[in-house]
């Protein structure tokens, strides 16, 4: 607000800032849409982690994960063999498929008591996607509030160069992926079975975070912290997630 109580002119991310930044959202959306391939494992081994992004990352999480990214990829064989394939492929199903790792990539399930999907934050995402036109492609074999299509969601805002977009895409942020993807990813870092996948939610949740500072920075939108269904079992979003032990446990 200004000193005559109108609301201040939002100015939109500058066009150097926000393609990047929604350039790195879309190399997340793939790294965990679905099994790295061989292809995908020789680009990514061609140079070190943090040269994957255009945002700079130095949070204590972020690093713990870019040096668990280049352990990983250091270790495998060169050309990658089918025996590592298959093991990134399992830790893939049981962190996303299957609930092998007890962790669920969507919304719904960290944001209500009963852990049930396709509930109340699946439908408040959807009404967010209609206000830009958009949608989930097949929200019965991927939910709308799944993890992949909130990240798109938040790359789609970026690229518009729209102040009300980047503004949305900051609130957006606040009232739903960070309100329960720090969970899920710290739920990842403690039960992936490869250092791969550890590592890329640590440095996952250093990206949205540092996005949505960014954005706070650039837009003015003040960060709103809204709090997840508490549960004894699942526990809250956690703050500060640096180890791995592999296997234990117009605006809206």
């Amino acid at each position: 607000m200004t000193a005559s109580g109108r609301l201040a002119p939002v100015t939109p991310v500058p066009a150097e800032l926000a393609a990047p930044l929604a350039a790195d959202l879309r190399l997340l959306c793939r790294l965990h849409d679905r099994e790295v391939d061989a292809a995908l494992i020789a680009d990514l081994r061609s140079r070190p982690a943090r040269d994957w992004f255009g945002l700079a990352l130095s949070d204590a999480a972020a690093t713990t994960g870019f040096g668990l990214l280049d352990r990983a990829l250091a270790d495998m064989p060169e050309p990658v063999d089918t025996q590592t394939l298959d093991a990134l492929a399992a830790d893939f199903a049981d962190i996303y498929l299957t609930f092998g790792a007890r962790v669920a990539p969507n919304e719904s399930y960290w944001r209500t008591e009963d852990h049930l999907e396709r509930q109340d934050p699946m439908f408040a995402v959807r009404a967010w996607y209609a206000h830009y036109g958009l949608a989930a492609q097949d929200w019965r074999k991927r939910a709308d509030d799944h993890l992949i299509h909130e990240m798109e969601f938040v790359a789609a805002l970026l690229e518009q160069n729209a102040p009300h977009a980047h503004r949305d895409a900051a609130r957006f942020l606040d009232r739903h992926l960070l309100a329960w993807a720090p969970a899920f990813f710290a739920g990842v870092a403690a039960h992936a079975m490869t250092q791969f996948y550890a590592g890329l939610a640590l440095v996952t949740l250093g990206h949205l975070q540092a996005t949505r500072d960014l954005l706070e920075l650039m837009t003015g939108e003040p960060r709103t912290v809204v709090s997840m269904v508490p549960d004894a079992k699942c526990g809250g979003p956690a703050q500060q997630v640096t180890s791995f032990m592999p296997g234990t446990g117009p605006g809206w």
